[in-house]
């Protein structure tokens, strides 16, 4: 006949058990250890039974010592377990570390770890470490899709934004970038890195900013116009608009922009002429 106390103990170990298995985690159990030995190999470790199971193995082929568990860690991370056990016996800090692990079938499988340690009550100096292993291997797979679809969405863009700014070699040291749509302010930056990289890479003397494909512009747009002009200048080079139409000459003036820097052509082609006379005064001077 259990008393109280005895059926309350096996209630909770049932309700323990219970838990253990449906959350699919590998249990660990250090012994009464000295703390330096918590590096050696061939002390003893209690391992529950879907520890091995979780690298492939059966119970009885999986012998109950530490080197089992540390012969399964993937050679570069074994780093990674032993920086996570000597943090813990530095600083007390529960054990936590992901890594990876080959199974019985030499498959790579990623685990979490948890785990702490305290004093044993029968053993003076000694300690008991005890904590879970969990195969996290399904969120690490999806983690690494969606940063590679991240890293393609990344990609596409940062083509789609050099596909809309569009930089063309004319000649030796004239550039022009066709301007299509909207400017906004994020758009107008990207614009400028990307002008001012090319200027400095091709030497450009100057920059066509051709605005045929522009239908309007407000005081951001013509304030960052303003200020790519400058920045260019500043490189030693020199920007000339083309095809501004008559809505965006007038817009210009209405919102009282310093239109002073700004050397505008009618088209592409009087901008081009006119950089060549330009260009060859420069050198004939």
């Amino acid at each position: 006949m259990m008393t109280n106390d005895e059926t309350e103990i096996r209630r909770l170990l049932e309700r323990y058990a219970m838990a253990v298995a449906v959350s699919g985690d590998g249990i660990w159990e250090y012994p009464a250890i000295d703390p330096e030995q918590a590096f050696h190999r061939n002390i003893p470790v209690h391992y529950s039974e879907r520890f091995p199971d979780l690298l492939g193995y059966h119970e009885r082929d999986f012998a109950p010592v530490a080197s089992s568990w540390w012969d399964a860690i993937h050679p570069d991370d074994l780093g990674t377990s032993s920086k996570a056990i000597a943090e813990h016996l530095m600083t007390g800090k529960p054990i936590y570390a992901e890594y990876r692990v080959f199974n019985r079938q030499r498959e790579i499988r990623w685990w979490q770890v948890f785990g702490n340690s305290m004093p044993d009550a029968d053993n003076k100096g000694k300690i008991r470490a005890i904590g879970v292993v969990r195969d996290i291997t399904a969120l690490k797979v999806a983690e690494e899709t969606a940063r590679n679809q991240l890293e393609l969405i990344t990609r596409q863009q940062k083509a789609i934004r050099a596909l809309s700014t569009p930089i063309i070699q004319l000649w030796d040291n004239i550039i022009t970038l066709p301007l299509v749509g909207a400017i906004n302010s994020e758009r107008a930056s990207e614009i400028m890195d990307r002008l001012l990289a090319e200027v400095v890479r091709l030497r450009a003397r100057y920059a066509i900013m051709d605005m045929t494909g522009v239908d309007a512009v407000d005081t951001t747009t013509a304030e960052q116009l303003y200020r790519i002009i400058r920045a260019v200048a500043l490189l030693g080079g020199q920007v000339r608009l083309s095809g501004v139409n008559p809505a965006i000459a007038q817009t210009m003036t209405n919102l009282g922009v310093d239109i002073s820097p700004f050397i505008s052509h009618r088209n592409l082609q009087d901008a081009l002429q006119a950089c060549l006379r330009d260009s060859d005064r420069f050198v004939t001077h």
